[in-house]
């Protein structure tokens, strides 16, 4: 067997808990006390610099760089504070080295949050999009684990591709009962996130699209995935056109941008 639940259920185990500033930052924010939050953030330097690099990254294309954390999370606001500070635990997931797939992790991780706010708010509104932001963050750490996971038995992983037209998607779902998805829910679940928001995330594969926003995260991973500097992760989803149905907004944009 390539990958069993014993696999999982160790990496699992291995997964960095959530560092007490960025806990207490998160607290913070919970609680609506931005200015808390910021100083508790900046005693974390890795993530301190994370959101220095990104606020003033041509994004937010600001006239001068800022560096004050408390100014920086008083420009972010605390639902945008809060899905960077959970796309900053999905980036201690990345690989050392990635084994399997062949991308620019920091940059599809960026597109992915960006997709899924400018949809979200498409689709529903601003509101329901804060309410959420931190899932459009967490779904990437999917792709981390899946390449880990493979990427410990790679050679076994060629042989069976070798032998059989299978996709990463199918073998990862076989091998394990988890969809790449599941493996993002199950990650939320360690970090502590509303069990609400853990079963969106689960239910994203849609096996059955009956959830808005699991069809519109189905939908964005798999438009995302389907361009050219992404394609290699094309075969971790399986796509179901029935998702299409609950999101109307943004598949029309979508097409008509394509």
């Amino acid at each position: 067997m390539l990958i069993s639940k014993q696999d999982i259920l160790k990496y699992l185990k291995e997964v960095p808990p959530v560092p007490q500033n960025v806990k207490n930052a998160l607290k913070a924010l919970d609680e609506g006390d931005l200015k808390k939050a910021a100083i508790e953030a900046s005693n974390d330097l890795v993530l301190k610099k994370r959101i220095e690099d990104v606020v003033n990254s041509a994004y937010y294309a600001l006239p001068n760089k800022v560096n004050d954390m408390v100014q920086l999370f008083a420009m972010l606001g605390i639902e945008k504070a809060r899905s960077l500070i959970y796309s900053y635990l999905v980036s201690l997931l990345e690989p050392k080295e990635w084994k399997i797939f062949n991308i620019n992790f920091f940059d599809f991780q960026a597109a992915f949050m960006s997709e899924f706010e400018k949809a979200m708010i498409e689709e529903f509104d601003n509101q329901t999009y804060k309410k959420y932001a931190e899932i459009g963050a967490i779904i990437p750490a999917s792709v981390c684990v899946c390449d880990s996971l493979l990427g410990e038995k790679k050679e076994d992983v060629e042989l069976v591709f070798s032998s059989a037209p299978l996709e990463y998607s199918t073998l990862i779902k076989r091998m394990t009962g988890v969809s790449l998805f599941g493996l993002a829910g199950k990650i939320a679940e360690i970090w502590g996130l509303e069990k609400e928001k853990v079963e969106i995330l689960k239910k994203a594969e849609c096996e059955k699209c009956n959830n808005k926003i699991a069809a519109l995260i189905h939908f964005v991973f798999f438009v995302l995935v389907s361009k050219k500097q992404f394609i290699d992760i094309n075969s971790l989803i399986e796509f179901k056109p029935e998702c299409i149905e609950l999101i109307p907004k943004t598949y029309e944009r979508i097409i008509n941008d394509s």
